[in-house]
């Protein structure tokens, strides 16, 4: 069953592949004669004459029914092959934006603003603002979905990289936990050991590997003082030296003797409760930090860490526009309407080059203003992620 519904989906992905390359033929064909006829000016010529600009915009009508048909299909199938292919949403994002105000953006910007007076271009205006909405919708869904998918899957996505220590250990399911994981020491966490955990220093201290820079992934001085003792004993200072016997000695007495002057060898120091934490004079606290990040228990803490704050830090970037929308919207009206006056800095004529139309269109119309605000919030919470999950996962701090 399985092989059949792989299979079909291979058929499927197969004849997306082919249609998209089909519709993408008429797709970018009909939008470079579109467009070809809008910088060419035959568009805006043949608004001198109302028979030719009614014959214009309906061909402009005409062909804008084709683009959308075919842009719909390749759109389709964008999406049902690239579906899982997270940077698709910013770019569709991005294209619509163009669309929608750069083509005439970048007219009046080279001084051709002429090109876009006219029945036949008003047309195409329009067409290239309902396309960025074909474009756009789908897009800023994907968006939203990566970052929820970011949060919702924070805890099993495959993001920890370059492990050393216990990438073999199995989850232990019978255990302390914690009431939030994030703050979970490593005895709390699944890949603590059972019969490690029963006689661990770092257990008995109550305190967290990664704090006292030891642990039993790194260093096998916690398993042999882990190993040694009885429950009486367990988690205390082992460094006394054994007590000798005489005569005669047993040979599992001798073992244990010698486990026993193993353990009292061991550097320690004192910790957290009293307990002797095992200590390792041989590495540098730098080196001590890396063994850290290379260990499957730390990057777990990384995880949950991750999981923990992954919501709210998405959440406080809408929370934080929201609370200050009014002035977000003031801020957006006051760049838009001095939009002229940063072009004119860069124009080899010092002023700016009749972009008035553009801002025309932006400045007042709330719509507008709120939809860019939107977009600039779905970028900066995508960032936002993406910062967490370098501080997690990336320096791990």
């Amino acid at each position: 069953m399985t092989t059949q519904g792989s299979g079909f989906s291979e058929n499927v992905r197969e004849w997306a592949q082919k249609v998209l390359m089909l519709a993408l033929i008429p797709t970018i064909g009909l939008f470079a004669y579109l467009l070809y006829g809008l910088i060419s000016g035959q568009l805006a010529g043949a608004a001198t004459n109302h028979s030719e600009a009614k014959h214009a915009a309906d061909l402009v009508n005409q062909l804008s029914s084709y683009l959308n048909i075919s842009l719909v299909i390749s759109l389709l199938c964008c999406l049902l092959l690239f579906f899982d292919y997270e940077p698709l949403g910013i770019v569709l994002v991005v294209i619509a934006g163009i669309l929608a105000y750069g083509v005439r953006l970048v007219l009046d910007l080279l001084g051709s603003s002429q090109l876009a007076n006219g029945l036949a271009s008003d047309a195409l205006f329009k067409e290239f603002r309902l396309a960025a909405m074909i474009i756009g919708a789908p897009g800023v869904a994907l968006v939203v979905k990566d970052i929820v998918a970011r949060i919702v899957d924070s805890r099993s996505r495959q993001d920890l990289t370059n492990l050393t220590y216990g990438t073999d250990v199995a989850h232990q399911e019978d255990r302390p936990r914690a009431l939030i994981g994030a703050f979970a020491a490593c005895w709390q966490l699944p890949f603590c050991r059972d019969g490690i955990r029963v006689k661990c220093p770092i257990y008995h201290a109550r305190t967290k590997c990664w704090q006292q820079r030891v642990g039993c992934m790194c260093e096998e001085n916690i398993i042999l003082m882990a190993m040694g003792g009885t429950d009486k004993h367990a988690g205390q200072d082992m460094t006394a030296a054994p007590v000798a016997s005489g005569g005669f000695v047993p040979l599992g007495d001798l073992l244990t003797q010698n486990a026993e002057k193993t353990r009292a060898a061991i550097v320690t120091r004192p910790g957290p409760r009293g307990v002797r934490i095992p200590t390792n004079p041989h590495l540098s606290d730098a080196a001590k930090r890396q063994r850290c990040r290379n260990c499957v228990i730390y990057n777990e803490h990384q995880r949950q860490k991750y999981g923990f704050l992954s919501g709210p830090v998405t959440i406080s970037v809408p929370a934080l526009v929201f609370w200050n929308f009014s002035n977000l919207i003031n801020l957006m009206s006051g760049f838009v309407n001095n939009l002229e006056t940063y072009v004119s800095k860069f124009s080899f004529t010092g002023h700016s080059a009749n972009i008035s139309e553009v801002t025309r269109n932006l400045s007042g119309n709330l719509f507008v203003e709120t939809m860019l605000i939107v977009c600039a919030t779905l970028v900066v919470m995508t960032w936002a992620q993406r910062l967490l999950e370098f501080i997690c996962f990336k320096i791990k701090i």
